[in-house]
């Protein structure tokens, strides 16, 4: 059987040095998907990886994609990653795809496939020296790769306005996907039901809008004495926004309704259906959000900040709201939702309209299309 190296900065654990699981983030769900797709083409992936504690090299065991081998090299230093990259594909006796860091000066294999999972760029605080340096990369990556698929517009628009190149098959377009028969609408709340509850489906990260959603759990808990927050997602434990997040909940006068939980993939369709509200409050880094997508095919009323590939799925009133990432204007969208029984129907009944458009088996037949492209192209020049 032939094989296929993923080259990408995370897919098992190696934060928290749990490398017998999948880490629960976007990229990984993705990543995982793409393995599978890849299996069904007959070929083997394989994994590199960045690992932050110690390097390891394993096979997975308990999934879908078992037997598939995963390798971590350790990374001391961010300023490290361009050239771990460099020995990543120095291993790799495969056809590449780059499948994150896109925005490193990293040194490509010529005509390996690229993927942009979301620009993680778009900050306001950003230095220019460094957004010029950034551009300065992915100009390198739209030079030396065959192709870079991007998971939303934004990246698209970036490539067009900030980069040269002739191509324009270079960028292709293939948004993130959700599987519409398996995350679907559940039984909301009826009209004057208490006890409402509000979900952050997301890490517990700085650039996924953790600040901004404590701050509206805040004034959210104390205005709605029924009101419950639930927060679902992967923590890591060296990260000072982590420990900020679970002092913040230990010591929350209202801790009685605020909860975090870190569920599985499999467990997550459950925690949409129990929901009545999804929050996606990103304040940079988006690609065509998952989560978002998730809870749009569950039925989920969903307020998203307009960053990113978050404006590829939200239509401000109608299929969800989309605001600046400001916990000020997170808040009062979340106090109209949960005061309008009749919006909150409109808006999950739209949502659930619009995720079909996303569904995973139109992403797995463009994914397709262009793994095969790719790999025919491969076999020629060997």
């Amino acid at each position: 059987m032939s094989s296929v190296a993923i080259l990408t900065h995370s897919f098992l654990d190696a934060y928290n040095g749990r490398i017998d699981k999948i880490y629960g983030g976007g990229l990984e769900r993705y990543l995982y998907e793409l393995c599978l797709l890849i299996r069904k083409l007959g070929v083997e992936p394989e994994v590199y990886q960045l690992a932050f504690r110690e390097p390891f090299e394993t096979r997975l065991r308990t999934t879908e994609l078992a037997g598939m081998k995963v390798h971590g090299l350790f990374c001391g230093q961010i300023e490290k990653v361009a050239e771990l990259f460099g020995e990543m594909s120095r291993r790799a006796d495969a056809p590449i795809i780059y499948a994150s860091c896109i925005w490193h000066p990293i040194r490509y294999v010529p005509g390996s496939l690229g993927i942009c999972h979301g620009i993680n760029w778009d900050r306001t605080d950003l230095v220019t020296t460094a957004k010029t340096q950034v551009a300065n990369n992915v100009q390198r990556a739209l030079n030396e790769l065959w192709r870079i698929v991007s998971v939303d517009s934004h990246f698209l628009t970036y490539c067009r306005s900030v980069c040269h190149y002739f191509d324009p098959l270079k960028v292709e377009l293939i948004p993130n996907s959700v599987d519409t028969s398996r995350f679907y609408p559940g039984e909301r709340k009826e009209q004057g039901r208490t006890g409402l509850k509000v979900l952050f489906p997301r890490r517990i990260s700085h650039e996924r809008g953790i600040l901004p959603m404590m701050v509206a759990a805040d004034a959210l808990l104390e205005r709605f004495p029924d009101l419950q927050m639930q927060f679902v997602g992967e923590t890591i434990e060296d990260a000072d926004i982590c420990r900020a997040f679970l002092f913040w909940l230990s010591n929350h006068p209202h801790r009685a309704r605020i909860a975090h939980e870190i569920k599985s993939f499999d467990e997550m369709r459950l925690v949409y259906a129990d929901a009545d509200i999804a929050v996606i409050p990103t304040v940079y880094s988006e690609g065509t959000s998952l989560s978002c997508l998730e809870a749009m095919s569950s039925g989920l009323p969903v307020v998203a900040t307009n960053v990113g590939g978050l404006n590829d799925l939200i239509l401000d009133g109608y299929n969800g709201r989309l605001v600046p990432p400001s916990a000020e204007r997170i808040t009062a969208v979340l106090a109209e939702l949960i005061e309008d029984w009749e919006t909150r129907k409109a808006l999950g009944i739209r949502a659930r309209e619009t995720a079909r458009c996303f569904d995973k088996n139109i992403w797995a037949g463009r994914w397709e299309r262009v793994l095969k492209e790719y790999l025919r192209k491969g076999e020629a020049v060997s």
